[in-house]
């Protein structure tokens, strides 16, 4: 009984192993028909590429944005943004044709069309940033409103100034005589729209005017007849001879009268008093 027992047990652990073994084969069959199957997919999931690459088509871009600034690129980063990378572009068998809109002009933000003339043509447009830096002068301190500027209330930065449609200063000698309209905070740039001239000469004062003729110089008494700042164009009255002309505030007791042609003073007949008009000279009308 044993020994029969023992056969049995023998034939099955056989018959046991047996499976296993067919069911292992049968196993690594389906897995490599199913590889198989797999790659296939993954082959024809993958096509060959056949559309422009988006990075070609800002590269055109940006160039061609350079070539039209010329020199003045060497203060001028140009970036074009990035395009969808889901764009389908034909592959172009041309070479790429950036151009600018009809009208359009460069600034800190420009359109530039890039076309394909090829047998799949096609057109987009790409934002590039026109990024212009150049010396500015920034508040070192906050300035209060009212504040009458000096060079040590600035310092010169270089600054992106492209769209800074207000303007900037970058000569602190343009700042002589200038008082702030509003606060300014340290570290802002400083453009001509927050400066207001401070009065050098006001309206009705006595002033020194001064004329250079042959390279010298002729004073005598006038009269302001309107406010004006230093380096600033006003009215004046010739106290002895009581013709109005034009002069440069250049302090506050001085204006050096405009000559108007290479060496006239008033005008080519100029008004003289009875007492000089016989030697046709005059030491305030000349």
């Amino acid at each position: 009984m044993s020994l029969r027992n023992s056969t049995i047990v023998g034939k099955l652990t056989a018959g046991s192993a047996w499976r296993h073994d067919f069911d292992t084969c049968r196993s690594a069959v389906r897995c490599a028909v199913v590889l198989s199957l797999l790659n296939v997919g993954a082959n024809a999931a993958t096509p060959v590429q056949d559309w422009q690459p988006t990075t070609q088509i800002t590269a055109v871009a940006e160039q061609f944005l350079r070539d039209r600034i010329g020199p003045a690129a060497r203060r001028t980063a140009v970036r074009a943004g990035a395009l969808d990378s889901r764009h389908r572009l034909a592959l172009c068998s041309q070479p790429l044709q950036p151009f600018l809109r009809r009208g359009s002009k460069i600034s800190a933000r420009t359109i530039v069309g890039v076309r394909c003339s090829g047998e799949k043509s096609w057109k987009v447009y790409v934002p590039v940033d026109v990024i212009v830096t150049d010396s500015v002068l920034v508040a070192s301190r906050t300035l209060p409103r009212g504040h009458l500027l000096s060079e040590d209330d600035l310092v010169t930065e270089q600054r992106d100034v492209s769209r800074l449609v207000s303007g900037y200063i970058s000569n602190s000698r343009d700042l002589i005589g200038q008082r702030l309209k509003t606060q300014l905070i340290a570290g802002r740039i400083l453009t001509p729209a927050m400066l207001q001239a401070d009065v050098a000469v006001s309206r009705g004062q006595t002033v020194t005017l001064t004329i250079r003729i042959g390279g010298i110089d002729i004073q005598m008494s006038g009269k302001a007849l309107m406010d004006g700042a230093i380096s600033q164009r006003i009215r004046v009255e010739n106290t002895n001879s009581g013709r109005v002309v034009e002069g440069i505030v250049r302090s506050r007791e001085h204006v050096e009268v405009l000559v108007a042609g290479s060496k006239q003073f008033f005008h080519a007949k100029p008004k003289v008093s009875p007492r000089v008009a016989d030697i046709r000279s005059s030491n305030n009308d000349r």
